[in-house]
């Protein structure tokens, strides 16, 4: 989603990068496994000594060699800048961010879920203004919330020139002004063994852990986290091929 935005308004690609920095899609990068999050096998948190800040962490890579500088993505030119972000990466990169370059902060678009607690306060008025009604036209999970909002930004806002913060934001909210909030739906959470008896049921009759998911939700009525169930679903294929 992230590809197609950039190709959509004619924009660079950078990554950000929890081990590198600030990384433009094109340069080769040496293979490495780090993460900020703290439950992670390859978290950062366990590699070092002391606290670990993600702030400060983040500030310091974008002197590494790997990574450009916030001024590097402003460059030259006027044009709005698209950022999605989870809440741990927003809290990872706000100090620095937050310090850019006045004129590049006013291009800022940001996307994501939540993200006025991560970000510094001089940032929140470049947050999107998106909420749960995007589902209603362009859905999909929580967890790539703001990539699909910052793709539906490039399809039906940025495709004209700006005429400011304000007029992209007031653009937003027209889109989704006649939508409605979806309905919460509250699923039952159970146990890992019990949700193991639930898969290995249906493994009699369907396989795939995407379709599976589903099911799960939709026709049992389950609340189960994605990475949970992916976890528990290797569990219960792995009995049943034994």
């Amino acid at each position: 989603m992230a590809k197609e935005a950039a190709n959509l308004t004619a924009a660079r690609l950078y990554i950000i990068s929890a081990g590198l920095g600030i990384v433009p899609a094109s340069r080769s990068i040496p293979a490495y496994g780090l993460t900020i999050l703290t439950r992670h096998e390859q978290s950062i948190s366990r590699k070092i000594l002391g606290d670990f800040d993600p702030a400060e962490w983040f500030s310091s890579l974008l002197t590494s060699v790997y990574s450009d500088e916030w001024s590097d993505v402003a460059g030259r030119k006027s044009g709005r800048i698209l950022m999605a972000l989870s809440r741990p990466y927003a809290e990872m990169v706000g100090a620095s961010l937050a310090d850019a370059p006045p004129k590049m902060l006013d291009r800022l678009r940001i996307f994501g879920v939540s993200l006025e607690a991560a970000l510094p306060a001089t940032l929140h008025t470049a947050i999107a203004p998106y909420d749960e009604r995007l589902n209603a036209i362009f859905p999909g999970t929580r967890t790539d919330f703001a990539q699909r909002a910052m793709l539906h930004f490039a399809r039906s806002v940025a495709k004209k020139p700006s005429a400011g913060r304000e007029d992209d934001f007031a653009a937003v909210r027209s889109a989704l002004k006649s939508l409605k909030l979806p309905r919460v739906v509250q699923r039952p959470r159970l146990t890992d063994e019990e949700i193991l008896a639930v898969i290995k049921r249906r493994l009699r009759m369907q396989s795939g852990a995407a379709r599976m998911l589903v099911a799960l939700r939709h026709e049992e009525g389950v609340a189960c986290e994605q990475a949970r169930f992916g976890r528990l679903y290797r569990i219960a294929a792995g009995k049943s091929e034994e």
